[in-house]
């Protein structure tokens, strides 16, 4: 199981991943799905854009979900022209780290993710 977003890069550094080519360069293909196509309900209503960090964007008690879903909080999480290190990142689309364990290291889900060891200008 290569469930891990950095198997791609790794794949791709021995050659035995390819992007694709005429890829829509608004879809995000793989990797952390944190408010891609995701999120997490609490059993209290509260919902939040990944399990793994503080993240609450809502609840379902007081809110539609789908205006969640579509709010600007969760807006927030799929900026991906944000990201310190990934945005510049040919596999952004098939990557992204991940951003729970670069807020958990370093308090900005945006940063760049400490388990990566692609080179990339910043």
């Amino acid at each position: 199981n290569l469930k891990d977003h950095l198997w791609t890069l790794f794949l791709h550094e021995k050659g035995l991943f390819k992007i694709p080519e005429n890829l829509n360069e608004d879809v995000i293909y793989e990797g952390c799905n944190c408010a891609n196509c995701h999120l997490t309900i609490l059993p209290k209503g509260d919902v939040y854009a990944c399990r793994r960090f503080e993240s609450n964007i809502g609840n379902v008690f007081t809110e539609n979900l789908y205006d969640i879903f579509l709010s600007e909080k969760m807006d927030s999480y799929r900026d991906y022209s944000k990201f310190e290190k990934c945005s510049s990142c040919e596999l952004k689309r098939f990557c992204r780290g991940c951003p729970a364990v670069t807020y958990g290291y370093t308090g900005d889900y945006y940063g760049a993710d400490p388990q990566c060891w692609k080179k990339i200008a910043v």
